[in-house]
């Protein structure tokens, strides 16, 4: 009720206000063969990857976003291993996050893995950046590669960082 009196009193003075999180992939979309991202998952989404035999999480929420998760048990209770490689928006989208992820995936190439953050759009910055600067892709290839895993609001800074 007090949630519904803030909105409306802000919508009186604002004209509107959007209550929707951040746009992004909300469930498990699978971009390759072994290879599934989305934004944060739930424990519905965990269950059904690991029934689909996932096997791997990585994270790439901040340190902060991380410390407010109170549900980091469900993956120890679907057996998933957890890595996180703490992005903290688009300060911590880097070359160095970059080849960590790349890292992690090609540690665990012969499994199945979710990458995920807040929307994907960290995960799909992370995977333009890794395709252009550790695959040889082109700017365009890389883009594209990276809006497929996420890329939305990042696509500029993305763009900007494959630019020099």
């Amino acid at each position: 009720m007090f949630r519904s009196l803030i909105v409306f009193a802000l919508v009186l003075t604002f004209g509107h206000v959007s209550t929707t999180q951040a746009e992004g992939i909300e469930a498990p979309k699978q971009v390759d063969d072994k290879l599934w991202v989305m934004g944060v998952p739930d424990q519905k989404d965990l269950q059904h990857f690991a029934e689909h035999q996932g096997q791997i999480v990585i994270s790439l929420l901040s340190e902060d976003e991380v410390h407010d998760m109170t549900d980091l048990h469900w993956y120890s209770q679907q057996n998933l291993a957890f890595y996180n490689i703490p992005v903290d928006g688009s300060k911590g989208v880097t070359f160095a996050n970059a080849r960590l992820l790349d890292k992690l995936l090609l540690q665990h190439s012969e499994k199945n893995i979710l990458v995920h953050c807040s929307s994907a759009n960290r995960v799909g910055a992370l995977f333009a950046l890794r395709a252009a600067w550790l695959d040889g892709k082109s700017t365009s290839d890389a883009l594209a590669l990276g809006r497929r895993h996420g890329l939305t609001d990042l696509e500029e800074h993305v763009t900007e960082m494959l630019a020099q």
